[in-house]
């Protein structure tokens, strides 16, 4: 309708003048970039929205245009998270099996979505502007529970700093098969409050 196209479009105008990254997210991605740790975007968001985000908080050199991945418009008709196609592409895009990629999620559709895909490693983000600091430990305990995954599975871990992606994300591409890696030590390593199961 023309009233929600409005709508949209004032939208993305806003956040073009208005969005920036959240605290740890410059820092984490050049950390994951010269690691050489391949990452892209996968919402379920429409485009022109995210790429407006992405240059606005000066993400651009991390995200180009073929790294951001959107269920609603990549897809025809638009595949929304819970569903797994929007991961399923963000995998193929780097080349890797969704069982071999981490995911980062803020809600319960998203988890739902990278657990749908198979994801390795589904780590749960609180510490984003728009999550009320009364509401982390709530909406933390909502992304572990994992209501809207076929299978229930919710985030596997999740996290207050962005920053505490990138020890989670080294122990995760280090891993090996039949060695524990999810580890106490590595729980240490975290700066931020964290959430498990």
């Amino acid at each position: 309708t023309p009233l929600l196209k409005l709508q949209k479009d004032e939208t993305v105008a806003a956040l073009a003048k208005c969005a920036v990254a959240n605290e740890g997210v410059m820092e984490t991605l050049v950390a994951l970039n010269s690691a050489g740790v391949p990452f892209n975007i996968a919402t379920t968001s429409g485009k022109p929205r995210v790429p407006v985000c992405v240059d606005a908080a000066s993400l651009r050199p991390f995200f180009p245009a073929d790294q951001i991945h959107s269920g609603e418009s990549d897809f025809d008709p638009p595949r929304f998270k819970p569903e797994p196609d929007v991961y399923l592409r963000a995998a193929a895009a780097i080349e890797r099996e969704p069982a071999n990629c981490v995911a980062v999620e803020d809600s319960g559709s998203g988890v739902g979505s990278a657990s749908n895909a198979g994801m390795g490693m589904i780590v749960g983000y609180v510490g984003a502007t728009h999550i009320p600091a009364d509401n982390k430990e709530s909406h933390a305990r909502m992304l572990l529970e994992g209501a809207k995954a076929k299978d229930g599975r919710g985030a596997d871990i999740v996290i207050t700093e962005f920053t505490d992606l990138l020890p989670l994300v080294t122990a995760f591409d280090a891993r090996r098969p039949g060695v524990q890696w999810f580890t106490k030590d590595l729980l240490a390593a975290l700066k931020g409050s964290f959430y498990l199961k």
